[in-house]
């Protein structure tokens, strides 16, 4: 008997407790309408209270229109709260340069998503059943998807649940018939151009003719995966724990010597938190050939982001144009930025320059305002002997990450730059032996 098929799967994943408000996400079709009604009968047992959503996406004219006064008429009737709205996700598609299954599926679980905060906080079910799960997992197999894409439908996710998900299509319709449920038929549910048509109403028949119980092996089959992907994919977070670097940036050798199921984990779910779009066996692929390739090369994520080969890193890079600084500065004044300090002085005391966070040159040939600044495309410093060398190459061989390379300080005279500290200075402007005074500029890390 369904209601105790469904019944017992809720039971199984703790789908909802006693006293829960559901709300149903219920379009008109065979399989909503079969969850609305077993909801309404499962309430009795477990006190719960239930309440329909409907999301009209404007897409099918009055079809469309029908479907969401059928399911108002029928929620007024079984008197369940009904809650509608009306879209139109041709536009909100074409406004986002999304899909319009994307757009779609975006604003539904939007709406649903505020409806149960409206309702605080109510379980939202589905009407996802076993054949829907078949046909994802041969979809996403089609696509090149990894392991994660072929454990199929999850039975919870968040606040989302799916009480049909033990049951088949064929169980849901008889059911219905058996308990003169009525419900509405979708007429695009039948045109082939839609790739989930074709694997409904040609893939999946052919297979049962070879395997009865295809659906249910196929489903079976994405279950076993789910577990073995379950185990996997805590060792690929504690790769990614030992591989973090700084927000953003791991050690691609860290990741490359992982065991190949390992690493393929830890890319798919850096490529899923960087919001890299389809994540296909490919781009897994892509980005760990990425973490091979020196550095500099990048591997396009979506339209915001990039991940970067950095030395011996990869990070995930903005495209937006990094936020620049500049400060004007004199004699006797100092600077602070973030975790950095730039301080000039005048001194007739010969300094001690211990490293490269000290400069010295001849305040006779320098005075007035320097600029402390981010770097700018085509800055150069003088190198002693002649000539002179890009900042661009210049952090380049002192293997700073083109991440932090913006946070480098440059101290400048008008056009000139004078000192990138603590990595070089110009040889200009130099003291002479016999120097009297001294212009100094010091370079201090300190706390943020």
């Amino acid at each position: 008997m369904l209601y105790e098929k469904v019944k017992k799967t809720v039971a199984d994943h703790s789908m909802l407790e006693k006293g829960d408000t559901v709300i149903c996400a219920v379009s008109g079709g065979a399989d909503s309408m079969c969850l609305l009604t077993l909801m309404l009968r499962l309430s009795k047992e477990m006190e719960l209270k239930v309440a329909a959503a409907n999301l009209n996406h404007s897409l099918r004219g009055a079809e469309g229109d029908g479907d969401s006064q059928f399911v108002e008429t029928v929620c007024e009737i079984m008197g369940v709260p009904f809650y509608g709205k009306k879209l139109d996700i041709a536009a909100i598609a074409r406004a986002r340069g999304q899909s319009v299954e994307e757009a779609g599926r975006d604003e539904r679980y939007k709406f649903f998503d505020e409806l149960s905060a409206k309702l605080g906080g109510a379980k939202i079910a589905t009407g996802h059943n076993l054949s829907d799960n078949a046909e994802t997992i041969i979809f996403r197999l089609a696509r090149g998807s990894g392991a994660k894409g072929l454990c199929g439908i999850r039975y919870k996710r968040g606040n989302i649940i799916r009480p049909l998900l033990d049951s088949t299509r064929k169980e849901i319709e008889a059911y219905l018939v058996e308990n003169a449920v009525m419900w509405r038929e979708d007429s695009t549910n039948s045109q082939l151009r839609y790739s989930r048509n074709k694997i409904r109403h040609t893939v999946i028949p052919r297979l049962e003719e070879i395997q009865p119980s295809a659906v249910e092996k196929i489903v079976s089959c994405g279950r076993s995966i789910a577990e073995d992907e379950e185990y996997l994919s805590s060792l690929a977070d504690k790769l990614l724990t030992s591989a973090y670097v700084d927000e953003d940036e791991y050690s691609s050798s860290a990741i490359l010597a992982a065991p190949p199921p390992i690493a393929r984990r830890a890319a798919a779910r850096l490529l899923e938190d960087w919001g890299a779009r389809d994540i296909t066996q490919d781009k897994i692929m892509a980005f760990l050939d990425l973490c091979t390739k020196p550095s500099g090369k990048r591997m396009d994520l979506n339209g915001d982001a990039y991940a970067l080969r950095s030395f011996y890193t990869v990070v995930k890079q903005s495209r937006r144009k990094e936020k620049g600084f500049s400060y004007t500065i004199k004699p006797g004044q100092k600077v602070r930025h973030d975790n950095w300090e730039v301080s000039i002085t005048i001194t007739d005391e010969p300094p001690r320059v211990r490293d490269g966070s000290v400069a010295v040159f001849d305040p006779n040939q320098l005075f007035g305002r320097f600029t402390v600044r981010s770097r700018e495309d085509g800055d150069k410093i003088k190198l002693r002997g002649g000539g002179s060398k890009k900042l661009k190459e210049l952090f380049i061989e002192q293997k700073i990450p083109q991440s932090m390379r913006s946070a480098v300080p440059v101290v400048v005279k008008g056009d000139e730059v004078l000192f990138v500290p603590p990595y070089r200075k110009s040889p200009r402007y130099e003291p002479p032996p016999d120097a009297k005074s001294f212009l100094v500029i010091e370079y201090k890390e300190v706390l943020p």
